[in-house]
């Protein structure tokens, strides 16, 4: 079992809405569903208030299992 929950950001922006900017981050894994609920909130309110300033037309955020994410 991991230790960490891996969420993927997804946002379109108004000046490129075919080509969306991806990334990913890490968390440590909450053991209760109301943690990770919090924690879901908790990251996409940190993405809003990163990209507020760039007028993103939508910006998804979705818990991926590790082996979806994509090794730097």
């Amino acid at each position: 079992m991991t230790a960490y929950s891996h969420y993927r950001i997804e946002i379109d922006t108004v000046e490129s809405p075919l080509h969306p900017i991806v990334y990913f981050r890490k968390c440590k894994k909450c053991t209760t569903a109301k943690g990770m609920d919090r924690q879901h909130n908790r990251m996409v309110n940190e993405a809003v208030d990163a990209w507020r300033q760039y007028n993103f037309s939508r910006l998804t955020v979705s818990r991926v299992p590790a082996s979806e994410v994509v090794p730097v």
